[in-house]
């Protein structure tokens, strides 16, 4: 069996208890149709496609989505460091944003803390209909839980990821991927950014128009 802690939980629109529950070690998440509502941050396990709690039987698992699945591309200027495809098939990082950095004497793999823990988590959220400012919230808490995993303290890691988060945002887009999900800055309500964002974008469908590449 398989440990899956619930992240969340609603009601389907026939009054039924659906659960989304994450693995940490994929990642991958499982939409779970229950038998009754769950505290948030419970532990239920997985064994081919039934819930179980405690031992017993909690409910079915309807959906399954695995990190494997995705590719991780970092070859695209992103503005808020970390992104997704519309599709949700493709997880992006910042092509400028270090892939490595020291924290507490220990080296830590932004692809799997930003990447693989936040960014994909976020977008099987946003799938699933949250909003994007609580999906964003529960991905964080997720990548704050892997890297205290990892041995590495929140506040420092956060503070050290912020200073190249600034300058990422800062720093004039170079290429977009044309399928990015845009909704993080829609809600967010960033025009500057989305302004900046398509005007990569236009340049270059432009540029594929003209060059063929």
């Amino acid at each position: 069996m398989v440990k899956y802690r619930i992240l969340s939980q609603k009601k389907s629109e026939n009054g039924r208890v659906i659960a989304l529950a994450l693995n940490y070690i994929s990642p991958s998440m499982v939409k779970i149709l229950l038998t009754k509502k769950l505290k948030v941050n419970s532990i239920v396990q997985i064994d081919n496609d039934i819930a179980y709690y405690k031992k017993k039987y909690i409910g079915k698992v309807l959906e399954t989505r695995n990190a494997e699945d995705i590719t991780i591309n970092t070859d695209y200027s992103i503005k808020y460091t970390g992104g997704y495809s519309v599709d949700g098939k493709r997880i992006f990082l910042d092509k400028n944003f270090p892939k490595l950095i020291v924290v507490n004497n220990k080296i830590v793999n932004t692809i799997d803390s930003i990447a693989k823990h936040h960014e994909i988590t976020e977008k099987w959220l946003v799938d699933f209909g949250y909003s994007y400012a609580y999906s964003h919230r529960l991905a964080t808490s997720i990548e704050r839980d892997f890297i205290k995993i990892l041995g590495v303290n929140w506040q420092d890691y956060d503070r050290e990821v912020g200073k190249y988060l600034h300058e990422n945002y800062t720093r004039k887009l170079e290429n977009t991927p044309l399928d990015l999900d845009l909704l993080p800055y829609v809600e967010s309500r960033d025009s500057k950014a989305l302004k900046e964002i398509k005007e990569s974008m236009n340049t270059q469908i432009l540029n594929i128009a003209q060059h063929g590449e």
